[in-house]
């Protein structure tokens, strides 16, 4: 019996000398646990709260992008909506003024007078020019189409004569000032110079001549103005349908 005892205090004394140790030992795990948490903890803190400082400046941010949009919403337009928006709109005229352009001219009214003193003053000049063309050009196709000039012009001019007198129009019979600078620019050519210069002339003419005698066929109210007119377009248009022509030729 006092045997069993001693072991048995030996074996308690033994854990008693132990337990601190052990104890200890057990109690390291569990500490550095709880700092780990910890530490952690406040990781987790200094996180979320640099999240939510980010976030907060990220709508602020926002706030005052919208707020800038808000008061200034021009800036939100494209480049090709601004050029749309600044175009000028006097840049092109506007159907009232075309309209009022178009009612002005149909309002003109058609002057016979008018006609056949201009249509005097260029069936002259075709006959000066034509003249000086049988003379200075070194082309036989340009003399030959003055030469036709000369024919067919004085002609007309003796019929547009004949009618004025008959409507008491009184028609000039000089030159004016236009077609008489034209023949003296002329004069001094000859040669090819003369021939490119004297087809260019006569193609420029009878285009407008063609113009205006086609809208007196039409336009005229006296009868006999509108006959004449007609009649003469037809010769005109068949000079310059020639003189095209002869053009590719001199030049």
């Amino acid at each position: 019996m006092k045997k069993t005892s001693l072991i048995y205090a030996i074996t308690m004394g033994g854990c008693f000398a132990f337990a601190p140790v052990v104890c200890a030992q057990n109690n390291t795990p569990s500490d550095a646990t709880q700092n780990s948490k910890s530490v952690d903890s406040m990781a987790g803190e200094n996180s979320n709260a640099s999240t939510d400082q980010s976030t907060t400046s990220d709508r602020a941010n926002s706030k005052d992008t919208q707020d800038s949009l808000d008061k200034n919403p021009s800036t939100a337009s494209t480049d090709s909506s601004d050029k749309s928006a600044t175009k000028d709109p006097n840049s092109n005229p506007t159907d009232e003024q075309a309209n009022a352009a178009r009612e002005n001219r149909s309002n003109e009214k058609f002057s016979e007078k008018t006609f056949l003193v201009k249509a005097a003053e260029g069936g002259m000049a075709e006959v000066e020019l034509g003249k000086l063309a049988q003379q200075n050009a070194s082309s036989p196709d340009v003399k030959q189409f003055g030469a036709r000039m000369v024919d067919d012009h004085s002609k007309a001019n003796a019929d547009l004569k004949s009618l004025a007198d008959k409507k008491g129009i009184t028609v000039p019979t000089q030159l004016d000032a236009r077609h008489q600078a034209s023949v003296d620019h002329l004069r001094q050519l000859s040669g090819p110079a003369f021939d490119r210069a004297y087809v260019k002339a006569m193609v420029k003419d009878h285009e407008k001549d063609a113009s205006e005698f086609r809208n007196a066929s039409t336009e005229a109210q006296d009868p006999d103005v509108k006959a004449f007119a007609g009649n003469t377009l037809k010769v005109i248009e068949s000079h310059l349908s020639d003189v095209k022509n002869l053009q590719n030729k001199v030049q």
